[in-house]
């Protein structure tokens, strides 16, 4: 999942500014045998639940989007996406990798603005708006390795068919991976393309 402390710290820091955090959680990003698809909301509830213990999840409330993807279709099917949502409802940051220091600096220039625009009238302009892309490499940290061993065996393989390589692998995961059928590699790079963990929302109240 990727950043949870750092967003901790964001949520503690600006809480009592007029922010809310929230996670949603969608989908697994890279199911296996410990963690499969959701066959139903109750083993949805359950991997949240799950997520919670394992990423120690004390602060921030965890929302669950329904069974048919309804939430993580209408922002984006991308993974690990984060949104700041402004009082009046609009999108003033999106990114589709969380980045807690960016994220903390967009917060304090919407405070900033928000100042800006008491003081000078109900007619000033909207919220500045930042979109940013984070290349597929930034998946590439220690919390991607741990979530696909987390899963087991087939998520490991359904990493490898994604990406090509398992740059977090041990050599012995990589050389049973490297001895693997990979005829469904193509298929494993479209599934891989709609599953994702967890969306993140920060709305100013």
């Amino acid at each position: 999942m990727g950043e949870v402390p750092p967003l901790t710290e964001l949520y503690e820091k600006y809480r009592s500014r007029g922010f809310a955090f929230f996670i949603v959680y969608v989908r697994e990003a890279h199911p296996g045998e410990n963690f499969p698809h959701h066959a139903s909301f109750e083993k949805k509830l359950e991997h949240a639940e799950k997520l919670r213990e394992v990423e120690n999840v004390n602060e921030i409330p965890i929302l669950i989007d329904d069974i048919h993807g309804t939430t993580h279709r209408a922002y984006g099917l991308l993974p690990n996406m984060v949104y700041l949502i402004d009082r009046e409802g609009t999108v003033v940051y999106k990114s589709d990798w969380s980045d807690a220091d960016e994220l903390d600096g967009v917060c304090t220039g919407l405070l900033r603005f928000t100042l800006g625009r008491n003081e000078s009238g109900p007619n000033s302009d909207h919220s500045p708006r930042y979109f940013r892309t984070a290349p597929l490499d930034s998946y590439g940290s220690v919390h991607a390795r741990e979530d696909y061993r987390r899963s087991g065996e087939k998520a490991i393989q359904d990493y490898l068919n994604a990406k090509g390589n398992l740059p977090y692998a041990t050599d012995a995961e990589r050389k049973k991976s490297e001895s693997s059928d990979h005829s469904g590699n193509s298929r494993g790079l479209e599934e891989s393309s709609r599953r994702c963990f967890v969306t993140r929302f920060v709305a100013r109240r």
